[in-house]
This record gives structure tokens, sequence and C-alpha cells, in this order.
């Protein structure tokens, strides 16, 4: 690191200023199309620039950092033979940064090991940051940047780390040669990689899958499927914290080794939040001493999470601001019409860059964001366009290719024409992606079916797609990075304006590491009142909290809750305070205190008061307590409420859930969501909503193709709402409607519940003598999450095969009963590029059977 004051100085000296100034606004007039220069740009004073960035290579901030890569991208541009290039090569290795080297060798802008030409003592220096930037992996030298660096040592001298640093840090990367590490020098090895999404278990999974081959066990799902599997003593499971919460309760041996908890700062997600802290609880519980890691995108208080740490457990934070791609923040503001300014936003001031045109007149707010994204983003790849929801992100996809025509995508090639194909056969053939995709344009949300979510990922990395319209599924850490990201007043959900730290979440994706020296992020209308809630301007770091904070600021209304008659507790319209409820609870029935539950504060009568009355309640519950840890999220008192309503029943075998292919399973699935909703505060609209959940949830267990489903949909509204035939329009809401009941009601909400349901009318019946049959305790879990009901198709999804995927090949099996070893022989026995089944399902098979194959580094 460099002395602070010698930085200041650099940075404070005008020349220098002005300098970076100027390559600034040449790399975004380069970078971006259309744009006029409102003045000439003053000539570059080299010298002052290399000798100004040498003081900075080793910087402390990331203006300091930020400044170097200025210089040093912007010198290599000058390409191959230039002293210039030659001596920001030799910066830029100073700085750590082997990826933006290699792409500059890519570029042929530097020779390779152009170095070692170099006068000695620079040679020398090369070498030795090199040697300081390796880590000793088990016996592999792994070359890593400054952040891997210390996030390695850091490993290796604590129990329990806290890490933020940016987007683009490399933090996948080091974090999954950690886990390879840690694997390698243990015989037996349990580990779980927490994601708080499903697409992040596709994505982060099948990275691993890839990279240990056979060497560990990857597993996506909690459930342990594979008689043959039964002795597997090196695993890593990828889940989301309601999946963790179904491997405690169905592995009560499960000990980890190693907790990786990667997007952190996700414990302030409300009741996901607060879940998230259960499970880590319980995790600790059984592995104290376990390793645990904590990964965040760039946060003010990573330390805060250290808190739950046993004692003796050694514990550090590292908050890294490295910088490996320059980002540019810039304002785009109307002059009239179709006439458009741009600036630059710098630490201090706007700079005025010039102006642009756009191809037509923005007469609607999405025209605004998609003309804006077609004017700078031109036939370039690599723009990512954000949507505040689906719809909107449909509708603002359909402007960005109607203003690019087929132009930009002359000819459909294959890949984009089955990615079309598959649009149409595993959602509908009304899916608005399809028109879209002619034009190199696509959407992009979490309620998509993930095997096209993964291909319009893929071909978007591969520059075949070059307009992206997102939701806020991308600050979910989806591994998205692209050249330009447009924006223009963002929302997470309706009225929810997005706050800056998840806008910095957002801008760290532009700026393609090992690809692109920078990246932009343009901010649309910023000018106009009432559009943006902040403006942003300076990068804000996210501060981490936790959910049950909020609720335990004041503990007595914790206390007042708790106490109150299940009808009152009905009334908590948000519903945390029961979540809260439902920790501290299972906490108490598990033989603890509430006082060890991290982040409960609050004066000690009503700590004690809380504990007294809480083992009152479990002493009197009509049912195990186990339930009661077994059903997150859901108060004691209401539990109880719903038992009673069971035991009114004059045979519990009455209100069992069937299979979903049970003649009158429609109908005893309506009866259990109507006693749900009465007693367990849950919100399922009137019977006529009631039945429409009904009959998706049988149809979505039973394995029906969701074109199935929709067109059910379609049927239905036209049955009951007094109108004609749906046009295409509302045929897309209708789509977009069934793929939300799908991810959010039919996938999280009703296991949820159905499943506190089911167990406790099995209880009863078995409390009063009643026989259940066999295939009447099955896990509605289970069905639900996978949108399945054979143990064929179960148990290839259970090996990380899409459902989409899973139920076509189901199409060409007559077995109902594989293993998943069973299925995986089987699909090896096939002649993949033959099955009858969409190209992109012979793509993912062939890519999930790749990753089989491949086999981890010896070295680990």
């Amino acid at each position: 690191m460099i002395d602070g004051t010698l930085e200041q100085v650099v940075l404070g000296t005008r020349r220098f200023r002005e300098t970076l100034e100027t390559l600034a606004v040449s790399a975004v007039v380069n970078d971006l199309e259309g744009i006029n220069l409102s003045t000439d740009l003053p000539k570059v004073d080299w010298s002052l620039a290399i000798l100004s960035a040498s003081a900075l290579t080793r910087a402390q901030s990331i203006a300091g950092r930020s400044a170097a890569l200025r210089v040093v991208h912007s010198g290599l541009e000058l390409g191959s033979g230039n002293p210039v290039a030659e001596a920001s090569a030799l910066l830029l290795e100073r700085i750590g940064n082997s990826r933006s080297i290699h792409r500059a060798v890519e570029q042929e802008w530097i020779r390779p090991e152009s170095w070692s030409e170099a006068p000695t003592l620079a040679a020398l220096d090369v070498i030795a940051r090199r040697l300081e930037l390796t880590v000793d992996a088990g016996g592999e030298q792994i070359a890593v940047n400054e952040f891997q660096r210390e996030f390695w040592d850091d490993a290796e001298a604590s129990d329990w780390l806290s890490v933020s640093a940016p987007t683009s840090a490399g933090k996948s990367y080091i974090l999954k040669r950690w886990i390879a590490h840690k694997a390698g020098t243990s015989g037996s090895f349990r580990a779980l990689y927490v994601v708080p999404t499903r697409a992040l278990i596709e994505e982060v999974s099948a990275d691993l899958i890839e990279y240990f081959g056979d060497n560990l066990d990857v597993e996506v799902m909690p459930w342990r499927r594979d008689p043959e599997s039964s002795a597997v003593d090196r695993e890593l499971f990828v889940l989301t914290q309601e999946r963790v919460h179904l491997l405690l309760r169905t592995r009560p041996d499960f000990v980890p080794d190693l907790v990786v908890l990667d997007e952190a700062q996700k414990f302030d997600d409300r009741h996901r939040g607060v879940l998230l802290q259960q499970v880590l609880d319980e995790l600790v519980e059984r592995g104290p001493n376990a390793q645990v890691i904590f990964a965040s995108p760039l946060t003010s208080n990573p330390e805060i999470l250290l808190e739950g740490a046993p004692a003796g457990q050694r514990s550090r934070s590292l908050a890294s601001e490295v910088v490996t791609v320059n980002q540019n923040l810039i304002y785009a503001s109307e002059i009239s019409g179709r006439d458009w300014s741009i600036q630059l936003v710098r630490t201090d001031k706007k700079m005025d860059v010039g102006s642009f045109r756009l191809n037509a007149t923005p007469n609607s707010i999405r025209k605004r964001l998609a003309l804006v994204a077609v004017a700078l983003g031109g036939s370039r790849s690599g723009n990512v366009v954000y949507a505040d929801g689906p719809g909107e992100a449909e509708a603002v996809a359909a402007l960005i290719a109607d203003a690019l025509g087929t132009s930009s995508n002359p000819q459909v090639n294959e890949e984009i024409a089955s990615l079309m194909e598959l649009s149409a056969t595993a959602v509908h053939p009304n899916f608005a992606l399809s028109s879209v995709l002619k034009s190199g344009v696509a959407f992009h949300y979490g309620t998509m079916p993930q095997i096209i979510r993964a291909e319009i990922e893929r071909l978007f990395k591969e520059e075949q797609i070059k307009y992206l319209v997102c939701t806020s599924t991308l600050l979910e850490g989806v591994n998205l990075p692209c050249r330009n990201v447009f924006v223009r007043g963002p929302h997470k959900g309706k009225n929810n304006p997005m706050k800056p730290g998840d806008f910095w979440n957002l801008a760290g994706r532009a700026g393609r590491w090992g690809k692109e020296f920078q990246g932009n992020i343009v901010c649309i209308d910023t000018d106009v009142e009432g559009v943006w809630e902040t403006v942003p301007s300076v990068r804000e770091k996210q501060v981490i909290s936790r959910a049950v904070d909020g609720v335990m600021s004041k503990p007595s209304d914790l206390l007042a809750y708790a106490v109150a008659p299940a009808e009152e507790q009905r009334s908590d319209k948000e519903g945390l305070l029961e979540s809260v409820l439902s920790l501290v609870s299972s906490k108490v029935a598990r033989g603890g205190r509430i006082d060890e539950i991290v982040g409960l504060t609050g004066s000690d009568g009503v700590l004690e008061q809380l504990q007294s009355v809480l083992q009152d309640d479990l002493e009197t519950l009509p049912f195990p307590q186990q339930l009661l840890t077994r059903h997150a999220g859901i108060s004691p008192r209401l539990m109880t409420s719903l038992y009673k309503e069971i035991e009114s029943a004059s045979d519990p075998s009455d209100l069992v859930l069937p299979p979903p292919t049970a003649k009158d399973a429609r109908q005893r699935y309506f009866k259990a969501l109507t006693l749900v909703s009465e007693h367990l505060r849950v919100n399922w609209g009137n019977d006529r909503r009631r039945r429409q959940i009904a009959g998706l949830v049988i149809n979505w267990m039973k394995g029906k193709p969701l074109p199935v489903i929709i067109n059910g949909r379609v049927k239905w509204k036209k049955a009951n709402e007094a109108s004609n035939r749906p046009k295409e329009g509302s045929i897309r809401s209708v789509i977009r409607s069934v793929l939300e009941d799908v991810e959010r009601v039919a996938r999280y909400e009703v296991p949820k519940f159905l499943s506190c349901y089911q167990d406790l009318v099995i209880h009863r019946a078995s409390a009063v003598g009643v026989q259940i049959r066999p295939e009447e305790a099955f896990d509605i879990s289970l069905m639900l999450e996978l949108g399945v009901s054979r143990d064929t198709e179960i148990s290839m999804m259970s090996m990380g095969i899409s459902r989409t995927a899973a139920v076509e090949l189901g199409k060409l099996i007559v077995d109902d009963d594989l293993t998943p070893h069973q299925a995986l022989d089987w699909i090896r026995d096939q002649d993949v590029e033959d099955l009858e089944v969409p190209r992109l399902v012979i793509r993912e098979i062939t890519s999930f059977l790749g990753r089989r194959m491949s086999v981890a580094p010896a070295a680990e």
C-alpha cells in the first residue's frame, strides 16, 4: 500500500485530474454510440499519466485504484509496440490484475510476457508481485488478485469470516478454490453453500459440479433419494435457506464442516431473513467448530455478521475495495424531444460530454428507457436494461426489438432458433420471448423456467443476445456481467423505490472483468422530478442489517404478540412478528435460551417473561414440539388453532391430502387451503381463487407442462369471466400470472403451509388410531418444490436436471421408480442427439453429462 498522503497529493494534482477527465470522457465516447462531443478533448500527457498511475498502483481507496486503472487501461488501448502500452502492462502487473492482462494479450495490444523484456528492476518487481499474489492450495499454486490473497490469508487464520467486496472482485472463484482446499485436506467432508434463490442454486451448483467432477458429491436437494449414496462421506449441498431448513429436518445427523453464506446481506430479507438466521443458529448448534464464511457485495459493516460466533472461535472481517474494471456513472437527460444530453459524473462534479439523438420520439416512459438504450448501446452487445417487473420487462424488450428491427440480427441462427422453440414448448406459443429474440433481444425474470433463464444467460454472455431486459433477479447474485446498464428510476416491486445499496449492487454488473476494461451505468431522467427517489452520484456501501433487529428493537411488542390469542395474531398483517416468534419458539423447543439468539436484545425482564410464556405454551401443545421446529415461520398458537379444527373432524383420514392423481384431489386440496387460510393467517383469496390454486397445485405436482397449465388458466378465465376469448396481450398476462403463481404460491407458500397441515392431520390420525395409507404419507414439500410426482423425474432433478428436461425425458422412460444412479445410467445409455425432445433439452443433457465426467484438479 502507498502512503495515504502521497495518494491524496497525486489525486489532488490539477493536471492529473484533468488528464483523468479526458481519459474518462474519451472512454465513454468510444464505448457508447452516437455521442457528439460538446468540445474537443485535449491531448493526453502520457508521461504525467504513467508517472502518476505508478504512484497509485497500491492505493488504498477506490478513487486511487480507479485512477490507476483508468490510466493503464487507456494506455493499453494504444496498441502493441507503443511504449505507453508496454508501460501500462507493467503497471497492471503491479496492480495484480492478471485477467485484464490476458485480455490485452488477446486483443494483441501487448505481447505475452512482455514484462520480461523490461529493465531488470521493473522485471524483478513483476516477479515479486506475482509471487506475492500466489497462494498455495494444497501444493497447487494459484494466481490471485489482491482481494483473493487477503481472503485466503484470513480464511486460513479464522473460523468465522465475513467478506465484503465489489462485484467482479472474484469472490465466487476464490470461494470455490477454498472449498476445494478444505475438502482436499479432510477425510470426510460436509459443506453447505447457502444462496438466496433457486436461480443461484442452478448457477452455483453447475459451476461446482463441473469443477469437482466425481471428487465431491454436489447436491442441490435436501432429500436423500439414492440408496447407493447413503455412505457418501464427501458432500457439498448448494441450497436456499428453505432447503437448508428441510435438510436439517430430514438429516438429523448432518453436521457441517464448512458453511458458506453467499449474498449474506439477505439477512434483512424479512421472513426469509429470519429463516436464514434460524437455520444458521441450528447449524452452529450442530457444528460449533464448523468454519462459517459470509460473502456480501460492497458493504460498510461486514463485521455485524460475526456476532453469532461461538465463544473461542476466531473471527475476522474483510472489507475490500479492490477495483478490477472502471465504471462510468452517466446521466442522460432530454434536451428537446429526440435530442438528449449526456453527462459524466465524477467524484466531485458533473461533466458535460455531449449530445445524442434518439431514432424516434419518446412519448412514453417505456419508450424513454428503450430508445435511450438503443441510441447509446447501438449494435454492440452487452447491454442490460433494468425493468421494474416481468410485464415491464416484456414491454421494454418489445420496444427495443422494434427499434432495432431484424437488421441488428439479420439471420436467426440455430441457437437462437432453439431457444425460440423451447420458449414455445416449455412455456407457451404466445410467450413474448420468441418475438424479441429475432432482433437479438431477450428479457429475464425469476419466475421463468430454469432451462430458459440459463440459456438466455449463456447466449448473452456469448454476445448472441445483445440486449437483455432484467428485473430485480439481477440483484440476487446472478452472475450476469455486462458492458452497459441502463436504468430509469428503478423500483424493487410496486411502490418500492430501490435503495442506494441495491442500486450500486446492480451497477456493479457493468464492466465484464476479463472482457472489457470498463462498464457504463446510464441513469435516465435524473433531472425529472419524481423519477428518482435518490439520484446516484457517489458509490454508497450497502449497510447490512438483520430482519430480526427491527422486531427486537421493541421486545415488548413481541411479548404482547406471543401472549395474544390466535384471533389477534392473525391480524398481524406483515407477519414479521410471527416469523420472529417462530424463531424464538424453535430455540426454546430445542432446549435453548432466547437470549442466545443474535439480535435479541431488550431488558432482561422482557426476555425472561418471553422465555417463560413460550415454555408454558410448549408444555401445553396438543402436538409434538418437533412439529414446531419442523415448520418455521408459523406461530405455535396458530398451529394449535388449526389442530383444534382438525380434532373436531369425526374422521381425520377425510382431511389427509391425497396424491395429486386421486379422483377427489381437487376438492380435498381446496378444503385444506380453506382451513389453512382461516387458521394460519394466509391470504389465498376467496373460494374461486382457492379452487384455482388447488387446480394449479395438482397439475404442478402431476408434472403437467407449463403450456398445459397456462391453457387451462386461459380456459378458466374464459369460463369465469364474462368476456370473449382473451386477446394475445391478455394471454401474455395470463402466462406471467401462471409463472408467478407457480413460483410464489405453488413452490413457496403452499408447501410451507400444507406440509404443516398434513403433519398435523397425520399426527391426529395416529393419536386416535386411524391408519393412514402409505401413498397418502408422501412428502408434499418435495412434490411441490420439484413439480413432479414420479420418483424417476424426482431422481433426475435431484442431480441438477431442470424440471423441463426431466419432464421431457420422463415421457420416454417407462419405469416410475428409477434412483438417481439408475436414471444417470439410463441417460448415459441413450444416443442423446437422437432423442425426440427439444434441441435445448438435448443441449442441457449433453452439458450435464459433460459436467458429470469432468474431474477437479488432483492437487486438492
